[in-house]
């Protein structure tokens, strides 16, 4: 039988969210700056002009 979904309002599920991030950072496997020029590069060549 499948678990129970856990039930979380936003507030709880950004913390939760922000928490992880901060564990990734600081353990190196997650950069910032890295994560800015990906999303950077993918809107850039999402735009149509």
């Amino acid at each position: 039988m499948p678990k129970k979904k856990q039930e979380e309002t936003p507030e709880e599920q950004s913390a939760r969210f922000k928490a992880e991030a901060r564990k990734l950072i600081d353990a190196g496997e997650l950069s910032p700056t890295e994560a800015d020029e990906a999303l950077n590069k993918l809107v850039k060549l999402s735009r149509t002009d």
